[in-house]
């Protein structure tokens, strides 16, 4: 099984046969779930509007007689839509400044409901099939005719026009589908919004759930014949559609983390992004020409991580935007279904779509949703917690090739503080690469103490407890040693350039420009050793503390907290564990490892072995 067909797995049910439909036409069933909490909210905003979510639904005006509702709790029974509401009533006859024969009632309303679809096609409503009252022992008492005659006279209709505006969503749906699909023909975009329509509402164990339905004829997709290497074109387009992507996830993913309450969701939706990121870079080179668009597959993989973090946050949200967030997962839920359909349909994940499905999340935002930008985004960092950027890089002059002078006095300067046994100045490391073993003590005492400020920097916030302090800066040396051999440039030639990987991986921790865009100053993660050791500092300090600290040390796996942070920093949220299980492939079993052997070097104080792959290096 591939895996995107893996990803898809879940999503089968959304498919019905196209058995029964014209042939070329295939039918696609949305499911539209609506969670307890959502019909709670529901509820409140139309009748348990009162002070503290109270209803006074029937009041004489004397004090003899009233009907007052409070506390609604909704849950499932018996295929059924079940609302509890704790209750309290009177009825009697006023007598000067008394009531005579008053009836009292203090206990539970019991409405058992059946979900529906109201004729106008585009709204969810509710039918109640039955009602109980009870005493606050849950008994039904010997109550007279006259109390469940209000009951139904005055709760019923009231619960009974409740009602949910399914509008949105099927606007959403009709406004989306066609940038997605139907390319110009205008005769099947029509066929195909024609036939929106909702179905099936039901109640489950967790709410309601609905269909949204359309039907989408197939189209003959054309196939390429593929080349033996990509064109400059090519590479071009490529790179324009998986930046695309990325503004699509970080765009969204921030607008949720702003919304959300709680800072459990809010690192939910930054797992989302960072392991989103990471997907990318595991995409960043097409095999070949004629290779298909990875847009859709990493939509897919993203759509499965983020959905549920959606949901969950919806139902903590005020009516409109829990319908928002309702739209946005049916409209998505929609592609994954076309994707498993197959290329029939003509799917296409197109610019104008992806910032279709962005404004459902942010109707008022006038942010261009896909706009890809290298810059620091300070909103960005403030909404998933890393605080204010970092000062800004400090750079004599605008980074280039360095020339050989310059290397030269970085050199002198370096070799002259560490003779003295003082910190050399700080633009000595400046664009400087160790050039001999005669160098090599005072590059390792230099850089030793560009990781120690970095630490502590991290360290000055005061949120790692103290006993995982001294971890946590063996973490950050170990780190460097694996990721670039404790370099920030490297020679080429007779220049010095800053060091950087195949997918844009730069400098002493190899930050990935992509994975961490927004976030830190490309210029500084190149071009300044100190900026970019304070960048994985960081970064260290948060993989710490969200991802290993969070997991107890299983037995018998010695270091388990400091490899796996590594895991995480080297292949995204979802690595936490790999080198604890068989099926990890070796190439990541090998990493995992050598940075094991350098943590306990580290550890044991055997530092300068550092030493070794720098003068090879």
């Amino acid at each position: 099984m591939t895996i995107l067909k893996q990803v898809l797995a879940p999503y089968a049910l959304f498919i019905v046969t196209a058995a029964a439909f014209p042939a070329g036409a295939r039918q696609v069933e949305v499911p539209l779930q609506f969670d307890h909490a959502f019909i709670r909210q529901a509820l409140v905003a139309q009748i348990y509007t009162g002070a503290g979510e109270k209803a006074q639904l029937w009041d004489d005006g004397t004090g003899c007689g009233y009907l007052k509702l409070r506390e609604p709790a909704v849950n499932s029974a018996g295929g059924l839509l079940r609302v509890v509401t704790r209750g309290e009533g009177r009825v009697g006859t006023p007598i000067g400044e008394k009531c005579f024969a008053p009836i009292q009632w203090d206990g539970f309303l019991e409405l058992l409901e059946e979900p529906r679809i109201g004729a106008d096609q585009q709204t969810l409503q509710f039918r109640i099939v039955e009602s109980n009252i009870y005493d606050q022992e849950w008994k039904k008492g010997l109550l007279t005719g006259k109390l469940w005659d209000l009951v139904k006279e005055h709760v019923q209709p009231k619960f009974e026009a409740v009602r949910i505006d399914l509008k949105p969503a099927l606007d959403d749906l009709h406004d989306f589908l066609p940038l997605v699909v139907g390319g110009s023909d205008q005769a099947r975009i029509e066929q195909m919004l024609s036939s929106l329509r909702l179905a099936n509402a039901a109640a489950t164990e967790s709410g309601v759930k609905l269909d949204l339905g359309f039907s989408v004829s197939d189209v003959t997709p054309a196939v390429p014949a593929p080349e033996p290497t990509l064109t400059p074109e090519e590479l071009q387009r490529w790179e324009q559609t998986w930046q695309r992507w990325d503004a699509f996830l970080t765009f969204v993913a921030k607008q949720f983390a702003t919304e959300a309450g709680g800072e459990e969701l809010r690192q939910a939706f930054f797992d989302v992004l960072m392991e989103g990121r990471y997907d990318i870079i595991e995409a960043l080179a097409p095999s070949a020409a004629g290779a298909p668009d990875p847009t859709k597959a990493l939509f897919i993989k993203t759509w499965t991580r983020l959905v549920p973090v959606v949901r969950k946050t919806a139902t903590s949200m005020p009516g409109t935007t829990a319908m928002r967030y309702l739209s946005f997962i049916a409209a998505g839920d929609a592609l994954v279904a076309l994707e498993q359909i197959g290329p029939e349909v003509g799917l296409d994940i197109s610019a104008d779509g992806l910032r279709r499905l962005a404004r459902m999340v942010a109707p008022t935002s006038v942010q261009d949703p896909l706009e890809y930008s290298l810059a620091v985004d300070p909103s960005l960092r403030q909404t998933f917690g890393f605080g204010p950027p970092l000062p800004p890089p400090d750079l004599s002059a605008e980074p280039g090739e360095a020339d050989a002078q310059a290397w030269w006095r970085g050199l002198l300067a370096i070799r002259a503080a560490h003779a003295a046994k003082e910190q050399p100045p700080p633009k000595a490391l400046e664009q400087w690469a160790p050039p001999d073993a005669e160098s090599v003590d005072a590059y390792l005492q230099a850089v030793r103490d560009v990781l120690t400020e970095a630490t502590q920097k991290s360290l000055d916030k005061g949120d790692l407890p103290r006993p995982h302090q001294d971890l946590y800066r063996k973490l950050v040396r170990a780190t460097a040693w694996q990721e670039s051999c404790w370099r920030q440039f490297v020679r080429q030639g007779k220049n010095i350039s800053y060091i950087k990987s195949a997918v844009g991986s730069t400098g002493i921790m190899q930050i990935n420009e992509n994975v961490w865009r927004g976030f830190y100053e490309v210029r500084g993660l190149r071009w300044d050793i100190r900026y970019n050791a304070t960048a994985g500092s960081e970064v260290i300090l948060r993989y710490l503390k969200s991802y290993a600290l969070t997991r107890e040390q299983p037995p018998g796996v010695p270091d388990f907290h400091a490899r796996a942070t590594y895991a995480v920093y080297n292949g995204g949220p979802g690595h936490v564990k790999r080198f604890l299980k068989k099926g990890t492939s070796k190439t990541l079993n090998r990493i995992d490892e050598l940075f094991w052997q350098k943590f306990k070097a580290i550890s044991s104080g055997s530092e300068d072995s550092v030493a070794r792959c720098l003068v090879g290096g």
